[in-house]
């Protein structure tokens, strides 16, 4: 009976991998046991008999009522396993569990232990609180110092030459010195106002207000407030500095009144949400270059001036004084208030596409904390109607108690990261990350629905050295939330076929997802090299999304353009930057920045930028993008062109297919490439797409149409940053030819 047993808990097992039920209590196969050792067999009584026929007769029935107790008993353990099975397998069989976020049998529930709270937060969370005397508000704004990006005085830079320092110069300017740092960091507010605060966010740096709603934490009577200015202004087109690397920053949930305005001059991965902007929102410093970014589900009471970002998004966002300014592109979503109008943009102005009508809207989860101390994770519910999907949403959400949520703490052994997080998520717990940096053992993977991850400080996830991803989330489990996280290619040790950085449901399990129910990833920002020494890191596709109904919100794909210099290591292109190393061919390999299988997968914000193949490849019918960015790789060769690859590949059976605000750029700067095209698509009247574009950025060569080889495209270095659009995917008013 035993080995019955065993290899029943062996088929168990492989279902549980595949995805197609719970995880089950280590308690339980000795429960099962207990249940059928309890049937007692009864043997019959002895008949006193003389006959030796009798007495063979007597063994012979006694044999037969032993096979016939066997075969019942073998019987009843068989209904007792397939039971257990069924009822593991069906979900609507069990408890719903709001505290844990997930649903699970209720005999397990008792087993877990609850998690503490208050949590026992790191070093790499910091906790503020409302300062109420001068003394206090000079030692606040001294400790929050602590936290910014280095700077550089003008007095110490020019006293390593013999110029003197012009006169337009800044007296100082905040620097790129820890653009591949490994150091993390979140920096909590509790409830209340924040007088005289000025601080500026720097990489890596996470700011949270732990209320409510955004006003329950509120920057007043201050200069800049929390901000980000154009950093190394005396390397970089002196004296304006660059926004264009200024990655990896974030502010969420507070209220800012600065008298200068707030200012945001950053690019990719440096998301503005859940904020009140009580002044203008500043997305720009003077002439500094940026490359775009995201504000999402946000007030702001003064005007939002985009200055001169490539291209932006801004997604349910109430504008009570417009909108100015901008390159190449702006895209609103689900915005209220003064939204401009769509127009196809020009030569030197930027397209504007606008969603007045969003079919869905997904928040991104977040941390408050009670005035007891203890911490809640809330989690905002899919919203679908048009009063919820249109401008800014604060309350109504779900409110999970940190008891049953698992505050991840990094560790550098990759099976401890992997083991203790794993069983939470077994747990049927959410996770809530630290910052840091987490190698894995092994993939994360979530079995239950309406479990949340959520990364604070850019917490970073190091993909398994075999090739699995990061986090797999398994088929037929709607609600999944994951959020706020990085996930960074490794050196691959061992090969699976298809390996990535996150995988969503099988690719051979058919799911549809849920579309009452929607899974989301927001601000999950994936990187194929750049901290590593190692040039060497590698995967196939950062993100492969297999499951259907799944809703994207903000998400930057990134191949390495430049990386890290060794100690005392040169730069290889120092005319383009003196402080890192540019990525050549070779090194930090992948091939698509992301595959979509699923239907009806939504992308509001998706930046992909330079893998050495389709930079995206969408086979799921049904689906819908707004706001795309793309580079092309900056280090291949012709045979790139001649292979026929593109920015926005849709697949030859998609049938249904929406997108607007998609642009394509190119920076051969190795080779002299010339690119077909920038988007492919089959011919269907269902595929609807408008305001698309190319930008020659630099260098070399070129992409000679926007979409199926028609539209226009540049022709000489005079056309150097111009934008080359079609209105709509058939390119019947050539913008820019």
């Amino acid at each position: 009976m035993d080995d019955d047993l065993d290899s029943t808990d062996d088929i168990q097992l492989s279902s549980l991998i595949s995805g197609k039920r719970a995880p089950r209590h280590p308690d339980e196969d000795t429960a099962d046991e207990d249940v059928i050792r309890r049937i007692t067999i009864h043997r019959p009584l002895e008949l006193e008999t003389s006959s030796s026929l009798d007495i063979k007769l007597e063994k012979v029935r006694r044999r037969r009522l032993n096979r016939f107790i066997i075969l019942f008993v073998a019987l009843a353990a068989a209904l007792l396993i397939i039971a257990s099975l069924i009822w593991r397998v069906l979900p609507v069989n069990r408890e719903q569990d709001n505290t844990a976020g997930g649903t699970m049998d209720s005999s397990k529930k008792d087993t877990v232990e609850d998690e503490p709270n208050p949590p026992i937060l790191p070093d790499s969370i910091q906790i503020f609180y409302p300062p109420k005397t001068e003394p206090e508000i000079e030692a606040l704004n001294a400790e929050l110092s602590k936290f910014s990006d280095p700077i550089v005085t003008k007095e110490e830079f020019f006293r390593k030459t013999t110029l003197p320092p012009p006169p337009n110069y800044p007296d100082f300017t905040y620097t790129s010195d820890l653009h591949f740092t490994s150091k993390r960091t979140a920096l909590l507010f509790a409830p209340g106002v924040y007088e005289g605060i000025d601080f500026e966010v720097a990489y890596y740096t996470s700011v949270l207000g732990l209320g409510g709603k955004p006003t329950d934490v509120t920057f007043t009577n201050c200069d800049k407030g929390p901000h980000v200015d154009a950093i190394n202004k005396f390397t970089t087109r002196p004296p304006w500095g660059s926004g264009l690397d200024t990655f990896w920053r974030s502010v969420e949930n507070i209220a800012t009144n600065a008298r200068e305005g707030m200012r945001w001059a950053a690019s990719q991965a440096a998301p503005l949400r859940r904020v009140h902007v009580q002044s203008d929102l500043l997305l720009f410093e003077g002439d500094a270059w940026a490359s775009g970014g995201v504000l999402a589900n946000a007030i702001v009471d003064g005007q939002v001036n985009f200055g001169g970002q490539q291209q932006y998004l801004l997604r349910n966002v109430e504008l009570k004084q417009g909108a100015v300014n901008g390159a190449w592109s702006l895209v609103f979503v689900g915005c209220t208030g003064e939204t401009p109008s769509e127009n196809s943009g020009s030569k030197s102005g930027p397209s504007i596409s606008v969603d007045n009508f969003p079919k869905l809207r997904i928040e991104k989860p977040f941390i408050t904390m009670k005035e007891s101390g203890e911490f809640e994770l809330r989690v905002p519910l899919a919203a679908f109607s048009q009063s919820d999907v249109l401008g800014s949403q604060f309350g109504g959400e779900e409110v999970r108690s940190f008891t049953g949520v698992k505050l991840g703490v990094p560790s550098t052994d990759g099976a401890d990261n992997y083991l203790i997080l794993q069983k939470a998520l077994d747990e049927g717990k959410d996770l809530v990350l630290s910052p840091g940096e987490y190698p894995l053992a092994a993939s994360l993977e979530v079995k239950y629905p309406n479990q949340v991850i959520l990364g604070l400080g850019y917490a970073t996830l190091k993909a398994p050295l075999n090739g699995s991803p990061c986090i797999l989330v398994h088929p037929k489990v709607p609600g999944v939330r994951i959020a706020g996280i990085m996930l960074e290619a490794s050196v691959l040790t061992g090969t699976i076929p298809s390996s990535s950085l996150l995988q969503w449901g099988m690719p051979d399990v058919d799911d549809v997802g849920d579309s009452k129910n929607p899974g989301l990833l927001s601000d999950v920002f994936c990187r194929v090299g750049g901290a590593s020494y190692d040039r060497h890191v590698s995967t196939e596709v950062m993100i492969q999304l297999y499951s259907g109904n799944i809703y994207g919100d903000n998400l930057w794909l990134w191949r390495a353009d430049h990386v890290k210099l060794h100690p005392g290591e040169e730069a290889n292109f120092p005319h383009i930057s003196p402080y890192y190393r540019q990525t050549v061919m070779g090194e930090c390999q992948v091939r698509n920045g992301m595959k979509v299988y699923g239907q009806a997968v939504t992308m509001v914000g998706l930046f992909i930028e330079h893998t050495t193949e389709d930079q995206l490849i969408w086979e799921g019918d049904n689906g819908y993008a707004a706001f795309y960015q793309c580079e092309l790789p900056y280090d291949v060769d012709q045979s790139y062109a001649d292979k026929s690859f593109v920015g926005y590949r849709i697949g030859p059976d998609v049938k249904i297919h929406t997108a607007r605000g998609i642009g394509i750029y190119s920076n051969f700067r190795d080779f002299d490439v010339n690119v077909a095209t920038a988007i492919s698509h089959p011919e269907s009247d269902g595929i609807v797409m408008s305001n698309l574009f190319t930008v020659y950025l630099d260098n070399q060569g070129k992409i000679n149409s926007v979409v199926n080889g028609k539209g226009p495209s540049a022709v000489s270095e005079s056309d150097r940053g111009r934008p080359f659009r079609c209105s709509d995917n058939t390119c019947s008013d050539d913008i820019g030819s």
